[in-house]
């Protein structure tokens, strides 16, 4: 980029990053941030597709992570459906493992969103931002289109 990005422009990204706080919504925000803006900046068009990808990529992971949760609490309670008696006084250890484990998925959700949130911050001070690994892919895509 040539040139310092103006408020607009700076404000613009900060809601593209920002709406990561947003869940589902916050990628349909960056996406329209993107396909109403991307014409108009170059410094726009990056930050918000790259936002876009950031958050699509973020809620995919977060599914996984929830589902491969859900998984292991289910194979968890196997063995108080085949035999109840043996758990009444405590549950089984694997069932207090995989109810810890919960807070792997919310990590993940919580260190996502503080990276799109600080993103928004750097984008909202005027400095360029890029996300590690994502933001080269999607610099190599907004320079060939």
């Amino acid at each position: 980029m040539n040139r310092q990005p103006n408020q607009d422009e700076r404000i613009m990204t900060a809601i593209a990053h920002g709406s990561i706080i947003a869940g589902g919504f916050g990628i349909v925000a960056a996406a329209i941030i993107w396909l109403t803006q991307r014409e108009r900046s170059d410094y726009v068009r990056f930050q918000a597709l790259q936002a876009t990808a950031y958050q699509f990529v973020g809620m995919l992971a977060t599914i996984l992570a929830w589902t491969c949760w859900g998984c292991l609490y289910a194979l968890s309670l196997i063995p108080l459906v085949r035999d109840p008696q043996a758990f009444e006084d405590a549950p089984p250890p694997i069932f207090w493992i995989s109810l810890i484990s919960v807070i792997l998925p919310i990590a993940l959700m919580a260190l996502w969103w503080l990276y799109g949130l600080y993103a928004g911050l750097r984008t909202l001070q005027g400095h360029e931002f890029q996300y590690v690994r994502l933001g080269s892919i999607v610099r190599r895509y907004v320079a060939d289109s």
